[in-house]
């Protein structure tokens, strides 16, 4: 069963890898931005509670790019917000629940972030995570991996405390895990994961890490999605070497020791992946068959059961219950997860049709040249926002 909830209207985003909603208690948060060809003020972050938007903050445009990073918050609650304007500056924001700014950081214009580079094209993705109410990690991204890296920064302060030549993935409890740039002399691209100390910087463990795309953690493993895995297949197959089978690595990383709890491996070229309490779903196609198909995996990689789907899809969020799809891009679909190893789902229990105008355009940000698909569909509880061409749908599941 299902229901139609509110419909807000909402600002546009102009950063697809920051579309997605952000739901922190009774506030959802929305990123904003400008192209740069608008006059007057660019909205920059909007939230919104159950009657309607509580605050939205404003830059004034000058003839940039204004492009807000992904939104997150502090364990206190205060809302977080990077705001790169290209070739101009870079801001980290600091903001109350009731819309006031309680800090701006500026961070410079030199080693490393370098932000005026005379590059009036997109070039720089930032992405901030909050470790604790007096300190974050700051990462940035320049031009698909070419250079990255991740600062620890204590709000307020000038300087970084320490810097690592990777792009951020994840940070939980004192381990800080980020991804190196792609070594294009060995095939891959390699790339490795890096376990740090949060507090120091140390290394903690790194791992060999070719093409790996992190899709979330379930009980307490990082599930990786081994996407070079088919693609090494491919160039295999063109260079007239032996093909691996075709099929998608997936694992279980440990995240305090880098190790290996489970690996599975799904048929097919898997596209989308999203964690759940219990499991994993993940998308995988099987061109040379024509077969596409959600395959459901236990918390420790078991393979649960599949479900056939007629089109391309994405899997958006997983429940205890079910798996939520968006299917050719217009229906948004339940899938019923397995009740039992071996068994298959039952039929869909409901789909229905996007909003009108469809959604906001969303992806992931990328690291060389492997990504998962995303979509601007965020599940909390037992409410899934959906963010649309000016409009904000909130479905009851």
């Amino acid at each position: 069963m299902f229901r139609n909830g509110p419909r807000f209207p909402v600002i546009e985003p102009t950063c697809g890898w920051s579309a997605a909603p952000v739901v922190s208690d009774e506030l959802i948060l929305l990123a904003g931005g400008a192209t740069g060809h608008e006059a007057g003020d660019a909205p920059i972050l909007q939230a919104i509670d159950g009657a309607g938007e509580r605050f939205r903050l404003s830059r004034e445009v000058t003839g940039r790019q204004i492009e807000p990073g992904a939104v997150t918050t502090t364990p206190g609650g205060d809302i977080v917000v990077p705001v790169y304007e290209h070739d101009t500056s870079l801001q980290v924001l600091r903001v109350g629940r009731d819309g006031a700014v309680r800090t701006v950081d500026e961070l410079p214009d030199d080693d490393p972030y370098d932000i005026v580079a005379c590059d009036t094209r997109s070039k720089l993705r930032v992405a901030v995570a909050a470790l604790d109410d007096d300190a974050y990690l700051c990462s940035w991204l320049y031009r698909q991996g070419s250079r990255q890296g991740i600062t620890y920064r204590r709000w307020g302060e000038e300087r970084y405390r320490w810097r690592s030549e990777e792009w951020l993935l994840h940070a939980s409890g004192d381990i800080v895990l980020g991804v190196t740039s792609p070594d294009y002399e060995r095939p891959g691209p390699a790339q490795q994961w890096v376990g740090r100390d949060a507090a120091t910087g140390a290394i903690r463990w790194f791992i060999d890490a070719c093409g790996y795309v992190l899709a979330g953690q379930v009980a307490g493993a990082l599930v990786a999605v081994d996407l070079a895995a088919f693609d090494r297949a491919d160039r295999d197959e063109r260079s007239g070497a032996a093909s691996s089978a075709r099929e998608t690595g997936i694992f279980g990383i440990d995240l305090l020791t880098g190790g290996r709890r489970w690996s599975t491996s799904v048929p097919g070229r898997v596209h989308s992946a999203t964690v759940g309490p219990d499991g994993v779903s993940v998308y995988a196609e099987r061109p040379e068959h024509g077969t596409c198909r959600v395959h459901h995996l236990g918390p420790e990689g078991a393979h649960e059961g599949i479900t056939p789907l007629g089109g391309h899809a994405c899997v958006v969020a997983r429940t205890a219950d079910f798996t939520l799809a968006l299917v050719e891009g217009q229906w948004l679909m339940a899938l019923d997860n397995p009740g039992q190893a071996g068994t298959a789902p039952a039929e869909p229990p409901w789909t229905i049709p996007l909003p009108p105008g469809g959604l906001a355009p969303g992806h992931a940000a990328r690291i060389a040249d492997m990504r998962l698909d995303t979509v601007p569909i965020t599940l909390a509880g037992s409410r899934c926002h959906l963010r649309g061409t000016g409009s904000l749908q909130i479905i009851d599941v």
